[in-house]
C-alpha cells in the first residue's frame, strides 16, 4: 500500500503541494498534460531554492486567458464535467470546489450562486487542484496522512478593506481539523490549500508507520522567522499489511467516585453521539479505599476537545488525562444483509480478522417480533450468515 504524510511545518497552498510531488517524483510531463487539459494558456516553472541552507522547490504558476472562463460555481462544475480527467479525478476535484465556495460563501454571508472567484484566480485554482490530484494519482497513494494544521495570524489589504489572516473562508473550511498557532504574520494556508487538506487527507497525527522511499520539500515565498516555510511530503509503503488501519487515537480517562452508574451509563451514550470511538468504565479502589469508576474514552485528536467538554459538563469531575495511543485495527464495513428472519445489519472485517458481527439492535428487534429469545435468534442468524458470508 502506497502512503504519502504531508509535514505541514509552513503550512500549505496548492502551488506548494505541487511543487513538494514533483520533487516526490511525479515528473514535468505529468504536470505538462495535466495544464494542457485544463481551459486557457497555463505557464509554471519550478526553481531550486534554499530555506535556511535547505533545498526546496518553488513552483510559480502564470495563467493567461483563451477565451473567457466561468467564475460561478455551477458554471465551473459543469466545466469541470467537461473536461478530459477520469471520473474519480474529476469527483475529487467537484468536491474540493464545493468546499471552497461554500466557505467564501458563509465567510460573505451570500448564496452560494452569487459567489465567484476571479478568472486569474480561477484559473490557477484548477491547476493547482487538478495538479495534485493527477500528481497523487501517478503516484499511486492509497492513504494520505498529514500533521496538525499551522496557522499564522495577521491583518492584510484587499479591495474589500482590511481583513484577518487566516482568511475567514480558510477558518471555515478547517473547522473540525487539528490547527495550532504559530508567530508569523502571514497566511501560511491557503483556502485551495485548506480544501485539498480537507478532501484528500484521511488522518491528521505523527507520520504513521511505513517504508520511507522519497520526499518531495516545497516552499512558499514567505520567509519566516521562527520556523522554515516548508511542505515535506514523505512517500512510501507498507508491507502486506494493506487491511490493516493504523492511527493515532487520543485516550480521554478521569476518576469519578460521586455518580450513579444510570448517571454515567447516559453520559456514555451522550459521548458515543458526539462521535467517540470507544467509552468504558472500569471499576476500582481510590485513595482512603473509597470504590470509584475510572471513565476512558477512546477518541480521534479532533475530537477530544469538544469530547471533553462533554465531560466535564455531564459529569462532577474537575479534569481529565490525555494519552495519545496507536491503534491497529482491521479494516471494516457495514451491510445489510437478509435473512429468513428479517434483515440485520452486519458488522464485517476484512482478511486477516474475517469477522462479522450483527447488530444487537437489529437482533432485539427480530425477537420481539417473532417472540423468541434474544440467545436462539443469535444463534440462528449466525449460523445462517456464517454459511452465506463465508
Amino acid at each position: 500500500m502506497r502512503l504519502a504524510y504531508l509535514d505541514l511545518i509552513g503550512g500549505i497552498s496548492g502551488d506548494m503541494f505541487l511543487a513538494a510531488l514533483h520533487g516526490a517524483g511525479v515528473p514535468k510531463e505529468i504536470f505538462d498534460e495535466t495544464f494542457a487539459r485544463l481551459p486557457g494558456k497555463i505557464y509554471w516553472q519550478c526553481e531550486k531554492v534554499e530555506v535556511n541552507g535547505l533545498k526546496a522547490l518553488r513552483i510559480k504558476i502564470d495563467a493567461y486567458e483563451k477565451g473567457s472562463l466561468p467564475q460561478k460555481y455551477h458554471e465551473l462544475i459543469s466545466l469541470v464535467e467537461r473536461l478530459d480527467f477520469s471520473e474519480s479525478i474529476k469527483t475529487q476535484a467537484k468536491e474540493i470546489l464545493k468546499i471552497i465556495f461554500e466557505a467564501e460563501a458563509e465567510a460573505h454571508g451570500k448564496p452560494l450562486e452569487e459567489i465567484h472567484l476571479h478568472e486569474l484566480s480561477a484559473y490557477d485554482t484548477l491547476a493547482d487542484i487538478f495538479g495534485v490530484l493527477v500528481g497523487l494519482d501517478f503516484l499511486g497513494i492509497e492513504g494520505l496522512f498529514a500533521s496538525e494544521i499551522p496557522l499564522g495570524r495577521a491583518v492584510i489589504d484587499t479591495s474589500h478593506g482590511k481583513i484577518p489572516i487566516p482568511a475567514p473562508a480558510t477558518i471555515n473550511i478547517l473547522k473540525d481539523l487539528p490547527v495550532v498557532g504559530i508567530p508569523e504574520e502571514a497566511e501560511t494556508v491557503t483556502p485551495t490549500g485548506a480544501a485539498l487538506l480537507r478532501v484528500l487527507v484521511s488522518n491528521f497525527g505523527p507520520l504513521p508507520s511505513m517504508v520511507l522511499e522519497k520526499i518531495g520539500v516545497s516552499t512558499g515565498t514567505f520567509i519566516f522567522k521562527s520556523r522554515p516555510n516548508m511542505l515535506r511530503f514523505f512517500l512510501g509503503k507498507t508491507e502486506n499489511f494493506e487491511e490493516l488501519i493504523c492511527e493515532t487515537l487520543v485516550e480521554i480517562e478521569t476518576n469519578i467516585d460521586d455518580q450513579s452508574p444510570e448517571e454515567l451509563a447516559y453520559v456514555a451514550e451522550k459521548i458515543l453521539e458526539a462521535g467517540a470511538l470507544d467509552v468504558g468504565f472500569v471499576p476500582f479502589y481510590m485513595k482512603k479505599g473509597r470504590p470509584g469508576i475510572k471513565f476512558f474514552i477512546l477518541a480521534k485528536p479532533n475530537k477530544v476537545l469538544s469530547l471533553t467538554y462533554l465531560v466535564l459538563k455531564e459529569t462532577k469531575t474537575l479534569g481529565v488525562r490525555l494519552k495519545e495511543v496507536k491503534r491497529i485495527s482491521c479494516e471494516r464495513q457495514i451491510e445489510e444483509v437478509s435473512t429468513p428472519w428479517g434483515k440485520v445489519r452486519v458488522k464485517k472485517a476484512k482478511f486477516p480478522c474475517k469477522d462479522f458481527k450483527v447488530e444487537f439492535e437489529d437482533l432485539k428487534n427480530i425477537a420481539e417480533q417473532t417472540n423468541s429469545s434474544i440467545k436462539e435468534i443469535k444463534r440462528k442468524i449466525e449460523s445462517y450468515l456464517s454459511r452465506k458470508l463465508t
